[in-house]
């Protein structure tokens, strides 16, 4: 049976002695961009989700040092950061030296996904800035709207060994609008929905076909969390006196059994929240965070009243499988 290692912390690994280069394989994964917190009135952009890069058999012998760095996911925006949230980090392994492999022999590099620059969506990680012999771009984060009292966007999916990640949601386009549903990851992805008054939009597929999270009704209803990497609900929209729902967390990758016990892979983008309206109460709903590992942070619904932070991105990982040495055990007796 294989060996699945699971790193999200660290700065090196040292190769276990049942090591075996060949047929071995190291997946990793940036970090998800944070999205906005909106605007009196207007809803802006969520973070894209990061990029996926990987590489095969490239050398790395039992026992040596290997160094690695794990991307951060981006924060969500608040009043403090001009309402912008921050960029996911990039994620990397390099079998040589303790910085960045600029060669796929030395390592693989996956970008983190970029935070929305306002209404703008952020990108998701560029697989063209990646290294590695296998590289996807993740999803971007739906765009912001410029309509009064929006509903959030969704968050974009990270990329996968299927593919790139699927995009978020745009936050709404009409008055007092539900927010939007996360990306879904893998070939098997769709873009979360955009969406009108009445419920929040559906996240997107899992890497499997899954179906994406359901979106909350108004008035302010919680949108689902997905799962297996499907993307998070969008909230429902507010209605007098009640705020915005809150946008469902973006379904935590599983595609990969870890030896250690439990499951890692590509995360889903995070369901923008509820728009608000004018009144009393009537408060953007709060978008969520992305999915582990390294989906996109959705943005908050518009509002005249209080409007929540951003949702924070997920932080990216560093997947090793290999097949263990047998004749490694068999000569410690």
């Amino acid at each position: 049976m294989p060996t699945t290692l699971l790193f999200t912390t660290g700065t090196t690994w040292t190769v276990p002695a049942d090591w075996t280069d060949a047929g071995s394989t190291i997946r990793v994964i940036g970090g998800g961009g944070g999205g906005a917190r909106s605007a009196t009135g207007t809803a802006r952009g969520a973070g894209g989700g990061g990029a996926y890069s990987s590489v095969s058999a490239i050398g790395i012998t039992a026992g040596a040092t290997v160094y690695i760095s794990i991307g951060s996911g981006g924060a969500g925006g608040t009043a403090a950061s001009s309402n912008l949230g921050t960029s996911g980090g990039d994620t990397w392994i390099n079998k040589t030296t303790n910085s960045a492999p600029t060669l796929a022999a030395d390592g693989a590099l996956a970008k983190g996904g970029s935070a929305s620059s306002g209404t703008g969506a952020g990108a998701g990680g560029a697989s063209a800035s990646g290294v590695g012999s296998t590289k996807y771009s993740g999803g971007s984060g739906g765009s912001g709207g410029a309509t009064s009292n929006s509903g959030g966007a969704g968050g974009g999916s990270s990329g996968s060994d299927l593919g790139n990640g699927f995009a978020g949601g745009n936050a709404g386009t009409v008055n007092r609008s539900s927010g939007a549903g996360g990306g879904g990851t893998g070939g098997a992805g769709v873009a979360g929905s955009t969406t009108g008054q009445q419920t929040g939009g559906a996240g997107g597929l899992s890497y499997s076909g899954g179906a994406g999270a359901t979106g909350g009704t108004s008035p302010g209803g919680t949108g689902s969390t997905g799962t297996n990497g499907a993307g998070g609900g969008g909230g429902g929209s507010c209605t007098t006196p009640t705020a915005g729902g809150t946008g469902g967390i973006g379904g935590a990758g599983t595609e990969y059994t870890v030896t250690a016990g439990g499951t890692a892979g590509s995360g889903g983008g995070g369901g923008g929240g509820g728009g608000g309206g004018n009144g009393a109460g009537e408060n953007g709903g709060s978008g969520s965070s992305g999915g582990l590992y390294g989906g996109g942070g959705a943005s908050s619904g518009g509002s005249a009243g209080t409007n929540p932070n951003g949702a924070a991105g997920a932080q990216g990982v560093v997947i090793v499988t290999y097949n263990p040495n047998t004749s490694y055990f068999f000569a410690l007796f």
